[in-house]
């Protein structure tokens, strides 16, 4: 029971952390961002934490004030506003509630199984004790593997070194608010009534939770970031949002910068959706301009640090040798990530209902901006999984079976947008055209 309660306490712990600052947005009049929903802004200010996070670690600055600052911060913020505040105006969110009972299911769950996957307990859990034990960005160099980003294991960090309890579980709660928070999320987009947009997001739970996700791994946290990135995106393409078009670029640049921390292969993913975006998307030239600047910067930023700790990225390949490989060998390559690709696809819950859907709305339908979006994510996508294990000089499929069912899976949550898109626009006229038939037959 009191364990439980550990629980309880350090879910409503990230709770208050991720509500700062919504209460400055709420209060400025400067801000356009009214019509965000609550968990859109909650969405916001995790991302802003953990950028904040990010370069505390890159400047070696001890967590502890960033804790104190946003404390303070928040208790004042809160002192401000208690005079608007009126209990009569309160409303239950109920799909909030179920939100946050779903974090307190999941989080139970892993306090109960307790178990590092592979790669967290010979990579990623190093690499948060490093910073649990006071230790500095560069002491990550006497690690295996340095090249792979640190962020992830640093939210891990910062959540378990001030929890109530000691337990190294409690950091990793973090990971399960922002996976449940990002599948709520999406589902908001959806045009349905509120009871409907539980069930998808349900449905989404049961369709991609497995404790191996939460066993320390990385790819989860990549998963959650690309499917809260999809949320604003979609934004891009209804015309009410339009006006606050700078702003969206703004999150979807702090997410971009995020996701370049927790994994290699995320800095490929995110920029694929960047740049699916500037060409699909009518932009007006200064947002253009902030989008390339700010993903130039993010880029740079990246590649200073990694050459300031004289770092190379060794992602497994000789290009001396990769491009002297075998004809035959290159098509028995190209079968075997042909053939392993199929497999992991078809048992993706997500893939099996989601790339159909896309097929049939891109062929049964005028193609909208927001169907080419995601249709030119998917080509760049697939396409650089391909191109990734063909060109690896290791064995290629003990390399597909380790990870390509979970690098799938960190893009997986994207083409839900698929599903959006039909639901809330082309389902419209399939019942204008049933409609139209069951009044001629009336007739």
């Amino acid at each position: 029971m009191s364990e439980i309660l550990g629980i309880l306490i350090q879910i409503l712990f990230i709770l208050i952390i991720f509500s700062f600052p919504t209460i400055i947005f709420t209060t400025s009049k400067r801000l356009n961002i009214s019509q965000f929903s609550l968990i859109d802004k909650i969405s916001i200010n995790l991302i802003f934490l953990i950028n904040i996070l990010l370069f505390t670690s890159l400047l070696n600055i001890d967590s502890k004030y960033i804790l104190y600052l946003y404390m303070i911060l928040i208790i004042f913020f809160s002192f401000i506003n208690f005079k608007k505040f009126r209990i009569k105006n309160l409303k239950i969110d109920y799909y909030f509630i179920i939100l946050l009972l779903f974090i307190i299911l999941i989080s139970i769950d892993i306090a109960h199984e307790l178990y590092f996957g592979w790669d967290a307990k010979t990579i990623w859990f190093f690499k948060a004790l490093n910073f649990y034990q006071n230790q500095k960005f560069e002491n990550l160099k006497n690690f295996a593997v340095f090249d792979y980003p640190h962020l992830g294991t640093y939210v891990w960090y910062f959540f378990w070194k001030y929890s109530l309890n000691s337990f190294e579980y409690l950091g990793r709660i973090a990971y399960v608010f922002i996976y449940v928070l990002s599948i709520f999320s999406i589902t908001e987009c959806l045009k349905l009534r509120i009871y409907e947009r539980i069930i998808f997001a349900i449905l989404l739970i049961f369709s991609t939770y497995n404790y191996e996700l939460f066993s320390g791994l990385q790819d989860v946290l990549v998963f959650s970031f690309i499917l809260i990135s999809s949320k604003f995106i979609y934004y891009f393409f209804e015309k009410k949002y339009k006006p606050i078009t700078l702003e969206l670029i703004c999150i979807l640049l702090g997410i971009a910068n995020i996701l370049c921390w927790v994994k290699n292969e995320a800095l490929f993913f995110v920029f694929f959706l960047l740049f699916c975006l500037f060409i699909t998307n009518n932009l007006n030239s200064k947002t253009k301009i902030v989008l390339v600047v700010g993903a130039l910067t993010i880029l740079f930023i990246r590649i200073l640090v990694f050459s300031f700790y004289e770092t190379e990225l060794n992602p497994g390949y000789q290009f001396d040798k990769t491009f002297n490989i075998d004809f035959f060998e290159l098509i028995n390559k190209t079968k075997i990530i042909f053939f392993y690709l199929i497999i992991y696809l078809t048992q993706n819950p997500i893939y099996f209902l989601t790339l159909p859907v896309l097929v049939y709305v891109s062929y049964k339908y005028r193609m909208k901006d927001i169907t080419k979006f995601t249709l030119y994510f998917m080509i760049l996508n697939f396409s650089f999984i391909y191109v990734v294990y063909l060109f690896k000089i290791d064995d290629v499929e003990t390399q597909i079976r380790h990870s390509m069912k979970r690098v799938l899976f960190e893009t997986s949550g994207f083409y839900f947008l698929s599903i959006v898109n039909f639901i809330n626009n082309y389902s419209d006229s399939f019942n204008f055209k049933n409609l139209s038939r069951n009044k001629t037959k009336k007739i």
